[in-house]
């Protein structure tokens, strides 16, 4: 009998989305072939701000002492941090309206909101699964937090892909194939647990010492969302057809296709760093237009890789393990 694995992945109106784990594991390990390839011409993050003395033992016991934590950006739903003592530097992140458990030198207390202890056993919940993922190309779940809704990640010493664009960097063919295999290693390792990442993009890809990794996993920022004063859904232009359409999702339910959002998704950022355009899952029924688009990619295997991922019916694009396949034979590893 199939395992059977249920994750809070909100792609559907927030609904449970039934994963068959035993049709979508695979080999899930690192290539020993493509371990070396590293990201160059990446500036290192450095943010600047307000400093904050925090005692974060208070609600992390593992983390006694007062850190030094400046504001770093604010995302889809939280606020993240960067927080260092002694050497040590982490990522700290909290729900847009929770700034006080950083900015205010006093105890959270317990939350008012309704369903409060209930939405902090799912975060739990959520997290020790995050928090058990151990691969190269995924941001670590350092810890987390028992009694409030805070999340220490590790600290990604260049950013996310989003901040480099923005600060100039100008990715070539050699560098978006790296990226493409490091994000693909990442999806296909948890792909082979029975996990989907669903938020797939340049905000949500970080790098360190030229490595990219995934973060902000959706099966568990989702339930933070609740209580968040900005949460959001799929984001629009890098959103898979089957997180607009129900009849698409319902289809690749049923047949054991919920990573391919993970596929298409992963397409669409190759797409957008080589042409500044993407395929919002809402626009792919239109041929002509994402023919268009994905035409503009001047490597022709390339192109005919990332057309394939982009493929309107999940069943249709190729699994992760082909897409990186692909993509090392590319680069010549």
């Amino acid at each position: 009998m199939e395992d059977l694995v249920y994750l809070s992945a909100g792609l559907v109106s927030s609904a449970l989305i039934l994963l068959r784990a035993a049709r979508l594991r695979g080999s899930g390990g690192y290539s020993s072939t493509v371990a070396g390839l590293v990201l160059g011409g990446l500036r290192p993050f450095e943010p600047s701000g307000r400093v904050y003395m925090v005692r974060l033992g208070r609600y992390l016991p593992s983390f006694e002492g007062v850190w030094e934590c400046v504001r770093v950006g604010v995302g889809g739903w939280g606020v993240v941090y960067r927080c260092g003592l002694g050497g040590h530097v982490y990522a700290v992140k909290v729900p847009v309206g929770y700034e006080a458990l950083i900015e205010v030198d006093r105890d959270f207390g317990t939350g008012s909101e309704v369903g409060y202890e209930r939405m902090m056993r799912r975060i739990r919940e959520e997290a020790e699964v995050i928090k058990r993922l151990e691969h190269r190309n995924i941001v670590r779940l350092i810890d987390y937090s028992a009694i409030a809704p805070l999340l220490v990640y590790e600290f990604a010493r260049e950013g996310s892909v989003e901040y480099q664009l923005s600060s100039g960097w100008e990715p070539g063919l050699r560098d978006v194939l790296v990226l493409a295999i490091h994000v693909g290693e990442g999806l296909r390792y948890i792909h082979s647990r029975g996990l989907v990442h669903g938020d797939v993009k340049p905000g949500n890809i970080l790098l360190s010492g030229g490595v990219a990794k995934v973060g902000d996993f959706s099966t568990l920022t989702r339930v933070i969302q609740t209580i968040s004063k900005s949460s959001r859904g799929s984001t629009p232009g890098w959103r898979a057809p089957e997180q607009v359409y129900s009849d698409i999702m319902r289809r690749s339910v049923k047949e054991g296709y919920e990573n391919r959002i993970d596929v298409y998704q992963l397409g669409n950022v190759i797409l957008y760093l080589l042409t500044g355009e993407t395929v919002d899952g809402y626009y792919r029924v239109n041929e002509e237009l994402a023919r268009r688009r994905v035409g503009r990619i001047r490597d022709r295997r390339l192109r005919e890789l990332v057309w394939e991922m982009l493929e309107l019916e999940p069943s249709r694009r190729p699994a992760m393990d082909e897409v990186t396949r692909r993509l090392a034979e590319m680069i010549g590893v």
